[in-house]
């Protein structure tokens, strides 16, 4: 299991203490943050842990997924690699061409591919 996990759910309150004190009980935190809106500031309703080992993330997920904190019911879960910003273009023009699987983004990408060399040819 990695070692990043996602939180949801959060209410607009909690901050990066907050969620650090929240995942403690679970095990040593290495690094918190709760995204945060660029303009206003608000807090997003969500964030991101890195827990010091596997185990204490796997704890974690364990003891907080689905619990109440602060009468909201918080996601723990294992986070997704962070994609490249053609990786996350890539998505959004895949799921209009279909579905957001990876057929259509080897489509997409076989497409690309098939752009360049026409062009190259001319």
């Amino acid at each position: 299991m990695n070692k990043r996990l996602y939180v949801g759910g959060l209410s607009y309150s909690v901050d990066d203490d907050g969620l650090r004190e929240l995942f403690t009980r679970a095990g040593e935190v290495s690094f918190v943050k709760v995204i945060r809106d660029f303009h206003t500031g608000r807090s997003k309703g969500f964030g991101f842990v890195e827990m010091a080992t596997p185990e204490a993330a796997k704890g974690a997920v364990d003891e907080l997924h689905g619990s109440i904190h602060e009468r909201r019911t918080i996601t723990v879960s294992e986070a997704n690699p962070p994609e490249t910003v053609s990786g996350r273009a890539a998505g959004s023009v895949a799921r209009h061409l279909g579905g957001a699987g990876s057929g259509a983004r080897s489509r997409l990408r076989e497409l690309g591919r098939e752009a360049s060399e026409k062009g190259k040819s001319q």
